[in-house]
């Protein structure tokens, strides 16, 4: 029964359905129980009906027998009886007279002097003087006796036989009457059942349907939240959870797709819209241009006042580059533009991260128009900004491609981009270049490659160090050594700085490279320290890894996991590093002065030096740049800026080491003016460790040596070739 049941359920799916049919059921089986009772009731009621009836026509035949029996007016009793038969209730009455054994009965055709044997239930009244009563499935017989109403003795029996209506014939009259009860109950209840099943079933349906609407991604559907009952309930749980989806929703595209700092889109939402927007109606490619903007001199502003000035700096720019291309579409929605059919998409500017910016909009316009608007942005950018009351400037450099012209996809419309713009910031930046016009540019590809490789190169660790000794002009003897970079190409073979150095500046790679030579110096100074040799090193320092946070701790702890004493470590700043931001140099030098080491002001004279910086920053080398050094022989001016860099180093009690020194007359020359140290190709190339330490071993006093001045790597200056 249960297995039907469950068959049942499954092929209604339906609530309401099932509802239904469970209370059509529960109907049913109240209703066989009823009638089950109800027949049951009604054959009691029958019997007792049928004893009662007995009882009352005994009483009436025992009372009309009593004078009958007592004056012998039999006759007159028998016709009285015949009339109680008549009525087809009784079956029989009889009157039984013990003292004549004579039977009185309600039969019309026997006599009343009929002598019968007595009933079984006369006889036991006879004997017992009580009302004796017996239930057949046909009849219900009772005796009772007649007594004499003023002495009491017995006069004689009465006996009363009552028919009963048949079983069958009465359950079938029962359950007749109750199944037509039943049917019209059902005809009446069920459709009430539906309509009540409906109004139960229907706010969850309604609820189901919101639920099915949110699965699809519509969060506005509506629940039944007003109701005070348990779907209700359910209804606000909903709300409340897809109210909970929907801004976690929000905030999850929000992190996906829009800048935090800007509220731009950023750069995967800028991908997104350039590729749906490359193919126009029929599959025909969109001309679709990007502008690759990266602002200049931003680092400076971020470094000098501090990452809360520069976001503000970057949301003005951002809302400068949306303020111009609004008023682009609006002049474009106006008429205002050369082309006169509707552009195929919407333009975007994004931020792509850091201080660079891209714009992506229709190139359906002529180049002048494309390149007017370039230039309208780089004027929107370099326009003055007050930033917390400070007024700042910046520029900006842009890169220009175009799809399809320029590459076939979103990376390499981009990656072009990207290399215009790195094309106008090597004519000065703040100027707008396209890539059409800059891509037979081998310098270009070359620096692209280039980034790509030294990337590589640390990695696999291809960079290592030449040292290049410093010379005590007096005594002749080895006083130090300048650690220089190289990169062991495996294609091209040992390359000098000056192949790579300023794309390692560009692309940020510096700090790395910087990093590695100082842990190779230091470890390298250490294995001579512990061979017994003290040499002290320099080592040259950029300025993006001065303005690294962490850069002091990252050099103490290479000290520190190295064992190279800090107090043979001495760090090589150029000139003109050290004068653009001397507080900064300052503050990120004196806990390493404090350590033990000391600093020198590389290619001195090539920049603008302020005596008050000089006497606050924590130098006490000067190096008078090779620029100088090679023209003492002929150039007057040479020589008298060698002797003032050199009598100012004598008042202000700096060492002084002179910078390619080349022939015995420069020696000559830097000793009688008071340089007591130099370094040069008089002496020594640039060399490995164990050639260093061999030659080092064998130097002698130089006599009237002469360099190449052609040689490609004069003081490791400029030049490949190592």
């Amino acid at each position: 029964m249960t297995k039907l049941v469950g068959i049942l359920l499954a092929w209604l799916p339906g609530l309401s359905s099932r509802f239904v049919l469970l209370v059509a059921g529960l109907f049913l089986a109240l209703s066989v129980v009823m009638i089950m009772v109800a027949s049951y009731l009604d054959l009691r009621d029958e019997e007792q009906r049928a004893v009662s009836d007995a009882k009352a026509i005994g009483a009436t035949v025992s009372r009309l027998a009593v004078p009958h029996l007592t004056n012998h007016h039999y006759l007159i009793l028998e016709q009285e009886l015949e009339s109680i038969a008549a009525s087809g209730v009784v079956e029989f009455a009889q009157v039984y007279d013990p003292a004549r054994t004579v039977t009185i009965d309600s039969d019309p055709d026997t006599s009343y002097f009929d002598e019968t044997e007595n009933h079984a239930l006369v006889r036991e009244v006879l004997d017992t003087g009580h009302d004796q009563l017996r239930q057949t499935r046909e009849r219900v017989e009772i005796a009772l006796p007649v007594r004499d109403m003023v002495s009491g003795d017995m006069l004689g029996t009465a006996l009363v036989s009552v028919k009963r209506m048949p079983v069958n014939g009465m359950l079938l009259s029962i359950w007749g009457r109750n199944i037509v009860i039943t049917l019209v109950l059902l005809v009446f209840c069920v459709p009430v059942t539906i309509h009540f099943a409906e109004n139960f079933v229907r706010p969850i349906k309604a609820l189901t349907q919101a639920a099915h609407t949110v699965s699809s991604g519509n969060f506005d559907a509506p629940f039944p939240v007003d109701r005070k009952d348990e779907i209700g309930v359910l209804a606000r749980a909903y709300r409340d959870m897809v109210a909970t989806i929907r801004n976690n929703m929000a905030r999850i595209h929000e992190l996906a797709y829009v800048d935090p700092v800007t509220r731009l889109p950023n750069r995967e939402s800028f991908r997104q819209h350039f590729n749906a927007n490359m193919e126009g109606a029929g599959g025909k490619p969109n001309r679709v241009c990007v502008l690759f903007i990266d602002l200049d001199r931003f680092k400076r502003v971020n470094d000098s006042y501090g990452h809360d000035h520069g976001d503000a700096l970057l949301k003005e720019v951002a809302t400068r580059l949306q303020r111009l291309l609004d008023t682009r579409a609006r002049d474009g929605a106006a008429g205002k533009e050369s082309v006169d059919r509707k552009p195929a998409f919407a333009p975007l500017v994004a931020r792509l991260g850091g201080d660079e910016f891209a714009v992506v909009l229709p190139a359906e316009m002529p180049m002048e128009d494309l390149r007017l608007f370039a230039e309208q942005l780089v004027q929107c950018v370099e326009q003055p900004l007050e930033i917390s009351g400070l007024t700042m400037a910046v520029g900006a450099s842009i890169g220009v491609s175009v799809y399809p012209d320029d590459g076939e996809d979103y990376t390499a419309i981009l990656k072009n981009a990207d290399i215009a713009m790195y094309a106008a910031k090597r004519t000065g930046g703040n100027r707008a270049c396209f890539y059409q016009e800059i891509e037979s540019d081998s310098h270009a590809h070359e620096r692209i490659r280039l980034e790509a490789e030294l990337k590589i190169a640390l990695l696999r660790d291809e960079i290592t160090i030449v040292f290049q000794p410093k010379i005590d002009c007096t005594s002749m003897s080895v006083v130090g050594a300048e650690v220089l970079a190289r990169w062991n190409h495996p294609d091209r073979g040992l390359l000098s700085p000056g192949c790579f150095i300023d794309v390692a500046e560009e692309s940020g790679l510096i700090t790395r490279l910087g990093e590695r030579v100082l842990d190779l110096a230091c470890r390298q100074g250490r294995v001579w320290l512990d061979a017994g040799q003290r040499m002290p090193l320099a080592v040259n320092v950029s300025i993006r890894q001065i303005e690294q946070p962490g850069f002091t701790t990252r050099v103490l702890e290479t000290l520190d996991f190295t064992g190279f004493p800090a107090e043979l470590l001495q760090l090589e700043v150029t000139e003109t590093v050290a004068m653009a931001d001397p507080e900064q140099v300052s503050e990120a030098t004196g806990p390493l002065l404090k350590a033990g080491i000391t600093f020198a002001i590389d290619d001195f004279g090539t920049g603008y030096s302020s005596l008050a910086h000089l006497q606050r920053l924590p130098f006490n080398t000067f190096k008078i740049d090779q620029s100088f050094v090679s023209g003492l022989a002929g150039d007057h001016h040479s020589r008298s800026i060698v002797k003032t860099i050199l009598a100012m180093a004598k008042s202000l009690r700096y060492e002084v080491v002179a910078e390619g020194v080349e022939t015995i007359d420069q020696q000559a020359f830097l000793m009688e003016n008071g340089c007591t140290t130099a370094q040069g190709f008089l002496f020594a190339r640039p060399m490995p460790a164990d050639r260093f330490e061999a030659w080092a071993a064998a130097f002698t006093r130089p006599q009237g040596a002469q360099a190449d001045p052609a040689s490609p790597d004069r003081n490791s200056a400029s030049g490949c070739a190592a």
